[in-house]
């Protein structure tokens, strides 16, 4: 059944097409050469406040998703894409930095199995010396879901980011692998790991556990994590970002993007070179015999 025309046409008229503004926000970015998630955070809070507006009003936006299936079903697909939106900007801001390809969204070779990273560099599926994975979480809530706070399922996230970091990091040695202190050996091992986070905050959300949380991944598992708080304005449509604490900004979103393009410069040095990958002489698992994920 199509979605009421009525009720898209509202919506456009309001707030605009996500689709839209989402191109020009790509635009904005490659034309500008901008390097900084502030400078596109606006626009970038805009373009969440126009998608969740879809959501709320339970219709998908004109011309997107797959049409042959019901309103309902394009609408969550459409809104699950909103990640992808976030790792593709992100991978911009840091192509700009660098001056060098990255890869977004690329399947990446580990020790066990194949593992989906948000942003890579060099831009190949086996051996990164750079991966970046993001999270965009939290949702208000649509007409049959009930709203999804920043914390949701973070259990299951941060498994699925510890065991990512873990594999990769462990795929050149295989069973030569030796660590010794968990620390020194994670430290030096590549490739680095990080996790940018925004999330989209209910009253009851606190942008300080998000810190302590991220903070906690970098202690153990991760080598830089950034964090990206927003929530709606009190009594006023659209968003507005929320500080990160003073005494966290190591875990400021920029400032791990600065972190992340540091690292990439380094191990590309003055010529700009893409290192070869290492391949280990021998693999422990046959992956390609694996079912896929």
């Amino acid at each position: 059944m199509a979605e009421p025309d009525a009720e898209v046409d509202r919506l456009e008229s309001r707030v605009g097409h996500p689709q839209v503004k989402f191109q020009a926000l790509q635009a904005q970015i490659q034309e500008r050469s901008l390097q900084q998630f502030t400078d596109i955070q606006d626009d970038w809070l805009d373009l969440m406040w126009t998608l969740d507006a879809y959501r709320t009003g339970g219709v998908p936006p004109r011309g997107m998703g797959d049409p042959k299936k019901a309103a309902p079903a394009r609408l969550g697909a459409i809104y699950r894409g909103k990640g992808n939106w976030f790792a593709d900007l992100l991978a911009l801001l840091l192509e700009n930095r660098t001056s060098l390809r990255l890869a977004p969204r690329v399947r990446v070779q580990g020790f066990s199995q194949t593992h989906q990273i948000d942003i890579a560099w060099p831009a190949r599926d086996v051996d990164p010396l750079v991966c970046a994975e993001t999270k965009l979480t939290g949702a208000p809530a649509a007409k049959n879901d009930p709203p999804r706070g920043a914390m949701n399922d973070w259990s299951n996230r941060r498994k699925e980011l510890k065991f990512a970091a873990t594999d990769l990091k462990l795929f050149r040695r295989q069973s030569e692998t030796q660590i010794d202190h968990w620390g020194v050996w994670r430290e030096n091992q590549p490739p680095k790991c990080y996790f940018l986070w925004a999330a989209r905050l209910q009253p009851k959300d606190s942008i300080s556990r998000m810190v302590n949380e991220a903070q906690a991944l970098v202690n153990t598992y991760m080598d830089g994590a950034g964090v990206f708080g927003y929530r709606q304005r009190d009594g006023l449509a659209g968003y507005e970002a929320v500080s990160v604490p003073p005494s966290a900004r190591v875990t400021d979103l920029d400032d791990v993007l600065y972190r992340i393009a540091s690292e990439i410069s380094r191990r590309a040095g003055p010529g700009r070179v893409t290192p070869p990958p290492e391949l280990p002489t021998q693999r422990v698992v046959d992956t390609e015999n694996l079912v896929g994920e």
